[in-house]
């Protein structure tokens, strides 16, 4: 994990794996494709030393960190979709007028998921902003692991609407977390921006039953409050472990 990061200061995403069979260990990293190299290696140095604390033993395990993903396994993975545990999380901010959210949403991202997968100058990644309602405007991105064929990285981003469209449609946007994919949209500008939060969830196998441990603390900052337009930042860890219940604190 230690050596992932230097990679990622020259490919935004990364392939590995080490050992001999059985005991050969899988792992890939996907930055962002927005973000500097610079910022990419710092993720993804992040995600390693994250993974390694709160996965520890675990044959499987995957980190979501603000601008970067990291994964390994004991099972190769590499070209095999996977929308298994996605993730969605929405806006503490809700909308007046979620009908409207959801025409946008729906027409905005059922194009945009054509172009990511189908197009190959879009190298699996895709961003647009359109005005919204009220002056706002709707800001959209997805990506998917470039290891994967068109047509998977279509299925996983069709599946990553209709998680989002399931769970969230009155909330000011959503990120979705998947191990293949990855979506978001906001009424405010987050990608090429300068003010993200400092976020990490987490996933790991072990050898036992699973739960989902969730910490959130919410963090005042006064530049990203506006940007954001009133919500708060979070801080959050996911964890799959050892019982059978949820922890939120």
């Amino acid at each position: 994990m230690s050596s992932l990061s230097s990679n990622a200061s020259v490919s935004k995403i990364f392939n590995t794996s080490t050992g001999i069979d059985p005991d050969r260990v899988y792992a890939q990293y996907m930055c962002l494709n927005y973000v500097t190299s610079e910022r990419c290696s710092a993720c993804i140095a992040v995600a390693s030393q994250d993974i390694r604390q709160l996965c520890p033993g675990d044959k499987e395990a995957v980190v979501w960190e603000e601008l970067c993903q990291l994964r390994y396994s004991n099972q190769s993975f590499l070209g095999s979709l996977d929308v298994s545990g996605n993730i969605p999380q929405y806006n503490a901010k809700n909308i007046s007028n979620p009908e409207d959210l959801s025409l946008v949403v729906n027409k905005t991202l059922s194009g945009l998921i054509k172009k990511a997968a189908f197009d190959p100058s879009a190298n699996m990644y895709a961003t647009e902003d359109g005005p919204f309602t009220n002056g706002d405007t709707f800001f959209s991105l997805v990506q998917c692991s470039t290891d994967l064929s068109p047509n998977d990285c279509y299925k996983c981003l069709e599946v990553a609407i209709k998680n989002v469209t399931t769970c969230c449609k009155s909330s000011r946007g959503v990120r979705l977390f998947s191990r293949s994919c990855y979506l978001r949209y906001e009424l405010y500008a987050f990608y090429n921006s300068t003010t993200e939060s400092n976020q990490t969830m987490v996933t790991g196998k072990g050898n036992k039953s699973e739960i989902w441990i969730i910490t959130i603390s919410t963090v005042a900052s006064t530049l990203l409050a506006v940007a954001i337009l009133g919500s708060f930042a979070t801080k959050i860890r996911m964890r799959k472990c050892k019982d059978a219940s949820y922890e939120i604190h």
